[in-house]
């Protein structure tokens, strides 16, 4: 059996090197396509848009006790107006915070925000890379009357929240239905159409104040309660999407998730003591999205939201992040060199 196997595994070798002397093969392999009766494609053109976004950012903090009344922290973002750029299999996004009048300044204090994402946008599976940071909050059930003066509330100008994401979608159904249509314009839903879909990602977060934060403790003296929390999560959610096209050019998209959220995180008392622990909480996310596309041109209103909960012995903690956003676009044909230093780049290095 021996003898065998290594005038075999000989023959194979021989053969092999003679291959190479005699030239190589060159296997092409088709990608797999979506059908275009479902999906049409606009990645080989340049889209760039401008977007106008109402993003909405709550910190809620309840305790396990129903007795104590669950604190809430809101944000004063007015509007965030950002540029979108897409090719190819890659898009990018960057925004910034329209200032705030002055009276909501008093009433409710200053928030500070920034965000950048980038990403890909394959028809079966993609990647995004989210940073935000979010500086300054108010207690949303603590508003203060002052005999002769506006309303305000109590501010926490201290307490700051920071994410780095790296997230990922997956699409079983990729070859008839296309949550790109909806989401970054990249692709055009041709008919309504229903898919599955699966979502994941793990993320970074750290929230931090200069003073107390968290009680964990009714006995707690001030030096024992928390300061900052710092979490790492894992989150994977099976969902579903509907696509409704409208007249072939307008369309109506839904998505729902069941996610299911692995964190590990550790608090920081303001006398620097550290107590570590895991948590598992499951939730429903949701996604929507009405729009517009014709072959250049694309408009767009959707509302996404990314959420993380921590459960701890005593609190539940939820950094909740959504967005109503106002997308619009143009497609242009891509310029030579773009398309050059794309292919020396993004296709050699990374197959995209």
């Amino acid at each position: 059996m021996r003898f065998i196997f290594i005038i075999t595994s000989f023959l194979f070798f021989t053969n092999l090197v003679q291959a190479q002397d005699e030239g190589s093969v060159t296997i092409k392999r088709n990608k797999p396509r979506a059908d275009t009766n479902y999906i049409k494609s606009y990645k080989d053109y340049l889209a760039l848009g401008v977007f106008i976004a109402a993003p909405v950012n709550t910190l809620t903090l309840t305790p396990k006790d129903s007795l104590i009344k669950p604190t809430e922290y809101k944000t004063n973002l007015s509007s965030v107006i950002g540029f979108t750029g897409s090719y190819k299999s890659m898009t990018a996004s960057i925004g910034f915070r329209i200032p705030v009048e002055p009276d909501l300044t008093s009433k409710y204090g200053t928030t500070k925000f920034k965000a950048f994402a980038i990403g890909t946008q394959k028809t079966k599976f993609s990647l995004r890379f989210d940073y935000r940071k979010v500086a300054g909050f108010y207690n949303g059930d603590s508003l203060i009357q002052i005999p002769g003066s506006t309303e305000t509330y109590f501010k926490r100008s201290d307490v700051e929240s920071r994410q780095f994401m790296v997230s990922g979608l997956y699409n079983f159904s990729w070859k008839k239905y296309s949550y790109q249509s909806s989401f970054n314009f990249s692709e055009h839903q041709l008919k309504t159409r229903v898919g599955f879909i699966m979502k994941s990602s793990i993320s970074f977060n750290r929230l931090n104040s200069d003073s107390s934060l968290i009680n964990l403790n009714k006995t707690a003296t001030d030096q024992q309660k928390v300061q900052q929390l710092n979490y790492t999560s894992f989150l994977i959610g099976p969902g579903m999407g509907l696509n409704v096209v409208i007249a072939k050019r307008v369309y109506f998209s839904m998505m729902l998730f069941l996610s299911f959220d692995y964190v590990s995180y550790a608090f920081v008392s303001n006398d620097n003591t550290k107590s570590r622990n895991e948590s598992l909480t499951g939730f429903f996310e949701g996604r929507m999205a009405l729009g517009y596309h014709s072959k250049r041109f694309y408009a767009g209103l959707k509302f996404v939201g990314d959420k993380v909960a921590v459960q701890t012995t005593d609190y539940k903690v939820e950094n909740l992040f959504g967005a109503v956003t106002l997308d619009v676009g143009y497609r242009f044909n891509a310029p030579g060199i773009l398309k050059k230093v794309y292919e020396k780049t993004f296709t050699k290095f990374l197959g995209l």
